[in-house]
């Protein structure tokens, strides 16, 4: 009977752990989607209190999801003392939190740039496709990364297959970052001030696709590292 009760713990508590990755990871996508927003509001000079209200919706989300992480190391730490389980079950939240933390300090910084009206602080109108592509392939990694961490602990496959497309979108994001730096410097018509404020710009947003890819490698590294994990980095 003994024996019965504590299985039927170790169930529950990594029921509960499940469930609140999946919470967290769903967390992150939707500071991702925030960060896209706050991305166009900077281009198309959106409102202060806009701009205010995305970095408010962005700290409340990152705090809640602080929060979550505390209590997720919290509870696998009592699941581990019970039956060892591995630290790869929730190996992900600490790369994971270091892009929220990014993303967070970008969007405050849009906010705070949107009261600003000097020239150069906003970005060209022959810029703002450029950099919405930009936009779209640095997020298509964090969303990648986020899928990868997903299916790899519910359908047991190596990180090594999400690192991957991680990879191609920050390859992408690379490219179109660099383009935009080069046409940014070479502009006249802007004044040197200017130049570096916008390349500035694009570095901060190209960060987070580098970030991501940062992550996905640690992740397959600890893959790699821990030895019985062919079913994956979530294995436990």
């Amino acid at each position: 009977m003994e024996i019965q009760v504590r299985v039927a713990e170790r169930s529950a508590t990594s029921t509960s752990i499940e469930i609140s990755l999946d919470g967290y990871l769903d967390g992150v996508a939707d500071a991702t989607r925030i960060f896209r927003l706050a991305v166009d509001a900077h281009l198309h000079e959106g409102s202060e209190g806009d701009c205010w209200q995305l970095a408010r919706r962005v700290a409340d989300l990152v705090r809640g999801l602080e929060d979550m992480q505390q209590a997720l190391e919290m509870r696998h730490a009592a699941q581990a003392s019970i039956d060892g389980a591995r630290l790869s079950t929730i190996g992900p939240l600490t790369g994971l939190g270091r892009i929220l933390r990014d993303m967070k300090r970008q969007i405050t910084g849009f906010a705070i740039e949107s009261g600003f009206t000097l020239r150069g602080r906003r970005v060209p109108a022959h810029l703002v496709v450029d950099v919405q592509d930009l936009t779209d392939e640095v997020c298509a990694a964090v969303d990648a990364l986020v899928d990868a961490c997903r299916s790899g602990r519910q359908q047991g496959l190596p990180v090594q297959a999400g690192e991957r497309d991680v990879c191609c979108h920050e390859a992408q994001a690379d490219r179109l970052s660099t383009a935009l730096l080069r046409r940014i410097l070479a502009d006249e018509a802007l004044d040197v001030e200017a130049r570096l404020l916008l390349a500035q710009f694009v570095e901060e947003v190209d960060r987070v696709a580098d970030h991501a890819e940062a992550v996905a490698s640690e992740l397959s590294s600890d893959h790699r590292a821990v030895p019985g994990t062919a079913g994956g980095a979530y294995a436990h």
